[in-house]
């Protein structure tokens, strides 16, 4: 991982940033280490345990509180993580630092709308936590008669989602493999907007659960949690929030550099 307790290795040369063309560059000592694993590899680690072991142990109990639209543990999380993520890229597009560099700006802007839009449509725009009746005409369009979009059409639901994995499996785990024998990796101009190396529990937990739902799916075989896209879906939005959490404190040591 990238444990900060390697500074003979990164000194020297600035941080990855799109605006500086010229370097040598350094890699981020901000990005999490093994002092703080508790969260990058815990929080994974615990979430897929717990799941596999509640489904085990307690079948009843986790399609009562845990699967449930709207209100189980999973959906809850899957409108409050996205929503999170929102807020902090937000939060950093109110900041100088960012709004003087526009790959910046477009990138922030576009997470942001993109976890607006997850939340939202996880819970059909509120329809979930307030019950109202899908109009008519829009019940006729919708696969599950409810308000959103990503039951109307595969554009609003399966490609992005697919684009989101493709990214997910690719940033959290073969980029963080291939910096370990490619050090420039980590030190180019546009390293800035790669996955730690901590995202790699989190994408694992991706992997784990999109490889139950497809041989659940193929092979029509028990697999050891109920409907796997569901936690598939909660490690989805969970990297997007740790990459999040990341791009803080690397664009939070930027700006100390910058500051002198």
């Amino acid at each position: 991982m990238d444990a900060t307790s390697n500074d003979g290795a990164i000194k020297g040369g600035v941080l990855p940033d799109p605006q500086i063309a010229a370097g040598p560059f350094r890699p981020f000592r901000s990005d999490p280490g093994w002092a703080e694993a508790w969260w990058w590899f815990g929080i994974p680690a615990v979430l897929a345990a717990g799941l596999i072991i509640v489904n085990t142990l307690a079948p009843n109990f986790y399609r009562a509180w845990i699967l449930p639209e709207g209100y189980g543990f999973l959906e809850l999380g899957h409108f409050f993580i996205p929503l999170t993520g929102m807020i902090i890229a937000l939060w950093l597009l109110a900041r100088r630092f960012v709004r003087d560099r526009r790959l910046l700006v477009a990138f922030l802007s576009l997470a942001a709308l993109a976890c607006f839009y997850i939340a939202g449509e996880e819970h059909s725009w509120g329809q979930h936590f307030f019950h109202w009746n899908t109009p008519d005409y829009w019940a006729a369009l919708n696969r599950q008669q409810e308000t959103n979009l990503h039951n109307v059409n595969d554009l609003f639901d399966k490609k992005p989602r697919l684009l989101l994995e493709i990214g997910t499996l690719a940033g959290g785990l073969l980029i963080p493999l291939a910096a370990i024998f490619l050090p420039w990796v980590r030190r180019n101009r546009w390293s800035l907007f790669l996955p730690a190396s901590a995202m790699v529990p989190v994408a694992l937990g991706v992997l784990l659960f999109k490889s139950f739902h497809f041989i659940e799916k193929t092979f029509q075989m028990h697999m050891p949690i109920d409907r796997p896209a569901e936690a598939t879906e909660s490690y989805l939005y969970l990297f997007i929030l740790f990459y999040l959490i990341v791009m803080v404190r690397r664009i939070g040591e930027m700006e100390r550099e910058a500051d002198g």
